[in-house]
């Protein structure tokens, strides 16, 4: 059959620098891929209308993850996985942070699994914790 078992939201965006001395594009390539924190919103924000138009598709969150809170958001805005790039360059431990801050914030909150919190934002306000 054709077609995908489910969907990874979303990588990095292109950006443009423009160096005001020169005049001209900064990067070589003129652009050049913008990740990490700054795309966090935007990665929150295509979750969330993927998860709504396709609520039963598995959708593997990442862009700008760099604490367990940052992962949660992703997750209630309808993924079901996240991925961690740009923190783990710096700190190969990353993910170990952001797995355990995930486990207590879902605790926390009072959900027995990641699998109660998908698309948790999308729910009526009275259900909300």
């Amino acid at each position: 059959d054709a077609g995908a078992d489910g969907l990874a939201l979303i990588n990095t965006v292109l950006g443009m620098v423009i160096n005001p001395n020169t005049m001209r594009p900064h990067l070589g390539g003129r652009t050049g891929g913008l990740s990490g924190p700054a795309i966090r919103p935007i990665a929150v924000r295509a979750i969330y209308q993927v998860h709504e138009a396709l609520p039963k598709v598995p959708i593997l969150g990442m862009g700008g993850v760099s604490s367990g809170a940052d992962a949660f958001e992703l997750i209630m805005a309808g993924a079901s996985g996240v991925s961690v790039g740009t923190a783990s360059f710096g700190n190969p431990t990353a993910i170990m942070k952001i797995q355990n801050e995930l486990r207590q914030i879902l605790t926390d909150k009072g959900f027995s699994s990641l699998r109660e919190a998908v698309g948790f934002a999308h729910r009526p306000e009275n259900s909300v914790r």
